[in-house]
């Protein structure tokens, strides 16, 4: 499978903020591990965290959209009446390569209404569905001074999942947010809950966190979402948005059960919901109090919608099956979608094979410094594949001048030395996983060469 580009009429491009891109990608890396930290030195800031809803440049928790389309990211297909849809063409986001397969253990508070206690509702993908939920249940202050324990649900994947790079799950709640009257607008009404990690269902690891804001919000009250980092539900996923709340494996590779390999981080197979009753007496990772809408009851406490998968290793058949493609579209030359891009090369840029999107954003060609330069787009989890840049000056004889192999980043091919610099895709795939590759050939008849991507199975 190869894609063409020419140099022959290209002008210059400036690409002078790519190196600002790659170094603003690792300076998030580093501000996700010492956001604790930050927020300890200065906890009256607030704001340091993403709000609700899209907020893709404030910082490494940004919300993931569960849906995606042309009537925007994050804008769920919902359904009006029968044949009748809101945001028709919009479908669940294609970044997420599986969902929760299993309940293993549901421990709701014994607050919880039956009619809120289905907990088949948080499998399988996203809705964006208010009431496509399983509520874990509220706390009062008696049951609390009882040591009643805090609704849980444990959900289990048949795949296990790998520590990719960003966010390698993202967690939905049928949170809303406020249009203001009995809520500050802008805010949403969140009930929250810790997340934790396992890979063997016994052990598990909880995932850091942190809580700005100092006062209590009442039954009723909304959060400050930017004030909260590492807890689900402070996305909002209703009333026709549908935002995840990510979390990173790395974030807890310090954690002890991972450091002495009780916890396996590329081979999670475990996620534990754990409800936050919210008078403050429950604590973040540095002890600060949380605070939530409490007390509530009926389908109070953490409402659980669905967990997505994002990190995990997959093969272009996998792929095909995901996406639903019928038999008699199956097959690497296949188009789907029928944008002019085969399918498998849809699988390796991480695009999905059911939205005609073109090559806009797949792969670019430029001159660089009078040098020519190919941007790709890989998805790292695509394990079964071989990407080649290849270069001509003639058309008729090819050199392979950089390779990526089992979802690994670009690499030089010998003799050749091909500047490369790679960062994280931009968009609804933001999170990591899809990765933005700049080739530049070092070559000597730069202005009329030529540059090809090949995408094979290994």
């Amino acid at each position: 499978m190869e894609l063409l580009f020419s140099g022959s009429d290209i002008g210059a491009t400036d690409h002078s903020d790519h190196d600002t891109a790659v170094a603003r990608s690792a300076l998030c890396k580093v501000i996700a591990m010492a956001s604790l930290v930050l927020a300890i030195a200065n906890p009256a800031a607030g704001g340091l965290y993403s709000g609700p809803n899209d907020d893709p440049d404030n910082g490494f928790d940004a919300g993931v959209p569960g849906f995606v389309g042309p009537h925007g990211d994050g804008k769920a297909r919902l359904t009006q009446s029968e044949g009748i849809f809101i945001n028709p063409e919009n479908r669940v986001n294609h970044l997420f390569c599986g969902w929760a397969d299993e309940v293993v253990h549901y421990l709701p508070s014994p607050n919880v209404a039956l009619g809120w206690s289905d907990h088949s509702m948080s499998l399988g993908p996203v809705k964006g569905e208010y009431f496509d939920i399983v509520s874990l249940g509220d706390l009062n202050a008696n049951q609390m001074t009882n040591r009643i324990n805090p609704g849980s649900i444990t959900l289990s994947f048949f795949k296990p999942l790998q520590d990719k790079t960003g966010a390698d799950l993202a967690v939905f709640e049928n949170s809303i947010v406020s249009q203001g009257g009995s809520g500050i607008a802008g805010q949403p009404f969140a009930e929250l809950a810790y997340v934790e990690i396992s890979s063997d269902g016994e052990v598990f690891a909880r995932f850091p966190s942190r809580f700005l804001t100092t006062e209590p919000v009442g039954s009723f009250g909304t959060i400050d979402a930017s004030n909260i980092f590492g807890l689900a539900g402070k996305h909002a996923n209703a009333n026709g948005l549908s935002w995840g709340t990510p979390f990173d494996f790395a974030a807890l590779k310090d954690d002890p059960a991972v450091i002495s390999g009780q916890i396996k981080l590329n081979a999670i197979t475990h996620v534990r919901v754990v409800d936050i009753p919210g008078n403050g007496a429950y604590r973040d990772t540095i002890g600060a109090p949380i605070y939530d809408a409490w007390e509530t009851s009926v389908s109070g406490g953490f409402d659980l919608e669905a967990v997505g998968v994002i990190g995990r290793d997959t093969s272009f058949s996998e792929w095909q099956n995901l996406h639903g493609l019928p038999e008699s579209s199956l097959g690497e030359l296949a188009d789907s979608d029928e944008d002019g891009r085969t399918d498998l090369l849809e699988y390796a840029a991480g695009h999905s094979p059911q939205s005609p999107d073109g090559f806009t954003d797949a792969q670019r060609f430029s001159m660089i410094g009078g040098l020519p330069a190919l941007t790709v787009r890989r998805d790292e989890r695509a394990v079964d594949l071989v990407l080649e840049i290849e270069t001509s000056s003639d058309l008729l004889s090819w050199a392979v001048i950089a390779r990526s192999t089992d979802g690994n980043p670009f690499q030089a091919v010998p003799p050749h030395a091909p500047q490369v610099t790679e960062t994280r895709a931009p968009g609804p795939a933001s999170v990591g996983v899809i990765r933005e590759a700049t080739i530049i050939a070092r070559t000597g008849s730069a202005r009329q060469g030529f540059m090809r991507l090949s995408v094979r199975h290994k």
